[in-house]
């Protein structure tokens, strides 16, 4: 959900120049998108049928400009993997002001459950972007 409505910002933003991925830390390989974020991310006109999960790799890792982590426990993987890359890894809810918050993982839950985690990301993914353009960061 993260990365299809960032990407989605981005867009509207008008920001082609900002490469948006994802990865999990602990993710296996080729796994779609559950139900719930289908069904969250259709109704906000965003198909994310398409999506496979990938594991996060020590290459993405090094090549990436910042780090957007929804635990800590991704954002400690992240530093376990390459401890140089802690410095700019970010927890999302930093961008609501909510330091050392983690994301409610919705996995499991119903589409409400879904749709309040959707609803928590959103405001920190818009203010992540506005940082991004303020400090007119190019990224990948």
């Amino acid at each position: 959900m993260c990365e299809a409505y960032f990407r989605r910002l981005c867009e509207k933003a008008g920001r082609n120049d900002i490469s948006v991925s994802s990865a999990g830390t602990f993710a296996g390989e080729g796994q779609p998108a559950s139900s719930g974020s289908l069904e969250i991310m259709k109704r906000h006109g965003i198909d994310i049928s398409g999506h496979r999960s990938r594991p996060l790799d020590i290459e993405e890792i090094r090549n990436a400009d910042i780090i957007i982590a929804l635990t800590s426990a991704h954002r400690m993987q992240v530093g376990r993997m390459l401890p140089s890359a802690l410095a700019r890894t970010h927890l999302l809810l930093e961008y609501i002001f909510r330091k050392e918050a983690d994301v409610n993982d919705p996995a499991g839950g119903d589409t409400c459950v879904y749709d309040d985690c959707f609803e928590e990301m959103k405001p920190a993914l818009e203010n992540l972007l506005l940082d991004i353009m303020k400090n007119n960061n190019n990224l990948s």
